[in-house]
C-alpha cells in the first residue's frame, strides 16, 4: 500500500513539475498584477507616498464622472462598429479565397500581412496617410477636387480613423481562420446540395455559413476581447483626442496611471474593464447555444 500511494505521489510530482514552467509566468504576470490591481484599486497611491486606505471612493469617483460612462459607450460602440465588419467581411473574402488556386494563397498572404506587422510600425504609416497636409489619402483627395480633412484631429472623424485601421489589421486574420472553417466542411454535403440542385449563393447561405458557426462564435470572443483591449494604434494615431473622442478604458487607464500617476483610480477602472469584459463572455456564452457544432 505504501508503495502503491510513494508511486502516486511520484507520478503528482512529476506531473507539476511538468506544469512548473507554464504555471509560474501565469502567477507572475497574470494572476499576480489582477490581484493587485484589486488590491490598489482600494488604496490611494501615487508611486510616491505611501497608500492610504480609503475602502470605496475610487469607485464612488469613478462611477460619478462622466467621463467614465462616456468612455464605456465608446469601447461598446468600437466592437459595434468593427465586429460585424470584420466578421461578415472575413466571411466573404473566405469563400472566395477558400479554393485551392495560387492566385488565392498570394491574396491570402496579402489581406494577412497586416495582422503579422508591428503595430507601432502599421500605426506610424497611417500617421503619414492621415497627416492633413502631406499625408497621401489627402493628396489623393485634392487630385480630385475634396478638400483635405484634418482625419485625426477632428472629433467627427477620428473615432472612424481607429476604426478603420482596426479592420483593416483584424479582417485578414478572421479571413484565414473562417477559410480554414470552410475547408473542414465535408464535399459530400456540398456535393448533395449541387445534386439537389442548390445554386452556389444557396449553398453559402444555408450550409457553409452555419458550418461554419462555431468558427464565428470563437472569432467573436476573440475578436471582442481584442478590441475592447485596444491600445497601440490609439495611442499612437491620436492619444484618446481629439477632446477624448478616441479614449476606449485602456487608453484612460494608461493617462491616469502613468500620466496622472493615480494609481488606485486607474487599478479601479482596470477592474471595471475586466468586470466589463466579463459581462460580455458570459453575453457570449449564452449564445453558443445556437452555435451548430455538428456538420
Amino acid at each position: 500500500m505504501d508503495g502503491k500511494r510513494m508511486k502516486l505521489l511520484k507520478g503528482e510530482v512529476v506531473g507539476i513539475a511538468f506544469v512548473l514552467p507554464a504555471l509560474i509566468p501565469l502567477l507572475i504576470f497574470i494572476i499576480y498584477p489582477v490581484l493587485r490591481s484589486l488590491v490598489l484599486s482600494f488604496f490611494s497611491y501615487n508611486m510616491v507616498t505611501p497608500m492610504k486606505f480609503i475602502g470605496l471612493k475610487n469607485y464612488s469617483k469613478l462611477f460619478r464622472s462622466k467621463e467614465i460612462w462616456d468612455t464605456i459607450l465608446r469601447s461598446i460602440k468600437y466592437v459595434a462598429v468593427i465586429l460585424p465588419v470584420t466578421l461578415l467581411g472575413g466571411f466573404l473574402l473566405s469563400v472566395l479565397l477558400a479554393e485551392r488556386r495560387k492566385s488565392s494563397v498570394f491574396f491570402r498572404t496579402l489581406y494577412f500581412a497586416p495582422h503579422v506587422t508591428s503595430m507601432v510600425a502599421m500605426s506610424s504609416v497611417w500617421l503619414f496617410i492621415f497627416h492633413p497636409q502631406y499625408g497621401a489619402l489627402n493628396m489623393a483627395l485634392e487630385l480630385v477636387g475634396i478638400t483635405p480633412v484634418r482625419w485625426l484631429n477632428q472629433t467627427s472623424t477620428a473615432f472612424w480613423c481607429i476604426c478603420g485601421v482596426t479592420i483593416w489589421r483584424m479582417l485578414g486574420y478572421d479571413t484565414l481562420v473562417f477559410i480554414g472553417g470552410i475547408q473542414n466542411i465535408s464535399d459530400e454535403v456540398l456535393e448533395a446540395a449541387t445534386i439537389d440542385g442548390a445554386s452556389y449563393f444557396q449553398k453559402i447561405r444555408h450550409i457553409t455559413f452555419p458550418l461554419v458557426s462555431p468558427t464565428t462564435f470563437m472569432l467573436f470572443i476573440l475578436n471582442t476581447i481584442t478590441v475592447m483591449k485596444m491600445f497601440t494604434v490609439i495611442n499612437m494615431l491620436t492619444d484618446g483626442g481629439p477632446a477624448n473622442s478616441t479614449q476606449n478604458l485602456v487608453i484612460m487607464l494608461q493617462d491616469y496611471a502613468f500620466n496622472r500617476f493615480q494609481i488606485g483610480y486607474a487599478s479601479a477602472i482596470s477592474n471595471i474593464l475586466f468586470v466589463l469584459i466579463l459581462v460580455i463572455h458570459v453575453f457570449q456564452r449564452i449564445l453558443e447555444k445556437k452555435v451548430q457544432y455538428d456538420q
